[in-house]
């Protein structure tokens, strides 16, 4: 516990006693509040971005692997499989880049 002589001690507005400090500066942060709002700003927005793309890549290729699957079962010929296993790797490649699971393609080379 701390003792009672070091306790910050806040007092009405209404009487005349100070309000004792650790001795720091109580007005000035040490940073320009302008600026650190823009750059909280500006780091909340682009991950609201990231999390909006990373939902709509996954949207992407969960419509991609499910019309690949369909075009598997409903084929008659083997064109026809081999394009719908074609789509639904490419739906489960772009799903796993997007999580990073793997790496994206540009990282290959």
């Amino acid at each position: 516990m701390v003792p009672r002589t070091n306790r910050r001690r806040d007092t009405e507005a209404s009487t005349e006693t100070r309000v004792t400090t650790d001795g720091g500066d109580a007005i000035d942060p040490g940073f320009d509040e302008s600026v650190f709002y823009r750059v909280v700003r500006d780091a909340v927005t682009d991950a609201l971005y990231d999390v909006i793309g990373t939902l709509l890549l996954l949207g992407i290729a969960f419509v991609l692997v499910v019309a690949g699957i369909q075009a598997v079962f409903s084929s008659m010929s083997l064109v026809t499989v081999a394009a719908g296993i074609g789509v639904a790797a490419v739906g489960v490649y772009l799903a796993a880049a997007t999580l990073e699971i793997i790496p994206p393609i540009r990282a290959w080379f």
